[in-house]
């Protein structure tokens, strides 16, 4: 199949339907993402369904040529876009000869998990994370647990922009049903706190309000629900924890209710801000710490890998210490991280 890939396309012509839009630098160090656009919105798009389609034939052709096979996961966030997005990607997929397992409305950690639940060597997670409306992306890997770095991205780069597709047939489509189900049976399996918590779960009306909340409940917490209910629009703020007016919600409702604590999830559920009993923010080196100290008490003298931009508390933490627990700072990016 051919198509003609174009980095500019203005929607409303010819050449918007028949052309595969997809500009060149929405291909980052270790994901893809561009601007969409939204009914109304004045920026020119970077990428329309086209040339998602497209996408979806370089991605397929790579993970054949990388040796990891046919098979992948797909899963979009909650926005208007995302599950058109999507199946143009799957269109895609499948023109290269993928088989894709789709398991719907997902939170990235939730596609990652399936990579294993489902047996399945690579994914492809729809998703603009924490980005406002009208952005869309997609995080891939095809090596589990690994995702996609800057090798990989170029090489995906290099296929699409080229139209360098091997369109191989053989692909197939497999929706998963209750993939929900499955990962929050999963995820807390054998697991209660020992003292009830009450505990404000702020989604920011994105994707994590389908999941977060419940998932706080089956571990014994008492959950105060703050914008929760799925709306694309976003009416109250974008759901993005390091975003003032979210983590100002979160304050106002613990210190209202008189919460343990404040947990606010971006848009596809990979990321936690928390406040505080007293309605302080807790920044996520100082979380991490937390973390790591509970990790380093059941397996002394580990290793931690910290983003380069943290603090020096992984260093100087006397209980990490006191555990022998080593720091080892790596570049910025999940991807060089993992």
């Amino acid at each position: 199949m051919s198509l003609k890939i174009v980095s500019e396309a203005l929607p409303n012509t010819f050449e918007f339907e028949t052309s595969a839009l997809i500009k060149a630098s929405g291909f980052r160090e270790y994901d893809a993402r561009w601007w969409f656009g939204h009914p109304g919105s004045a920026e020119p798009p970077e990428l329309n369904l086209i040339g998602v389609q497209a996408l979806g034939m370089g991605l397929g052709t790579l993970i054949r040529r990388l040796g990891a096979g046919p098979d992948i996961v797909t899963g979009h966030d909650f926005r208007s876009y995302s599950l058109a997005i999507k199946l143009a990607l799957v269109s895609g997929l499948m023109a290269a000869g993928a088989r894709v397992r789709d398991i719907g409305l997902a939170l990235s950690p939730m596609a990652y998990f399936a990579q294993f639940a489902l047996d399945t060597p690579s994914v492809a997670m729809v998703t603009a994370s924490h980005n406002e409306n009208g952005w869309s992306g997609v995080k891939m890997g095809a090596a589990r647990p690994l995702t996609f770095g800057p090798e990989e991205m170029s090489a995906l780069k290099a296929i699409v922009l080229a139209g360098d597709f091997d369109l191989v047939g053989g692909g197939s489509y497999d929706f998963v049903a209750d993939f929900r189900k499955i990962y929050l049976d999963d995820l807390t399996r054998d697991k209660r706190i020992a003292r009830k918590l009450k505990v404000v779960a702020a989604c920011g009306n994105g994707t994590a309000g389908a999941f977060a909340p419940e998932a706080l409940e089956r571990i014994g917490c008492e959950v105060i629900p703050l914008d929760v209910e799925l709306d694309h629009t976003f009416p109250n703020y974008n759901p993005n924890p390091e975003d003032m007016k979210m983590l100002h919600a979160i304050r106002d409702k613990v210190l209202e209710t008189g919460a343990d604590v404040g947990l606010g999830f971006d848009g596809d559920g990979d990321r936690c801000g928390v406040v505080d009993n007293e309605g302080n923010e807790i920044f996520a080196d100082k979380v991490g710490v937390m973390l790591a100290r509970d990790i380093a008490r059941l397996h002394p003298g580990s290793t931690f890998v910290v983003d380069v931009k943290s603090t020096g508390l992984f260093n100087t933490d006397a209980a990490l210490r006191a555990d022998g627990a080593v720091t080892d700072y790596w570049k910025t990016g999940h991807s060089y991280i993992k």
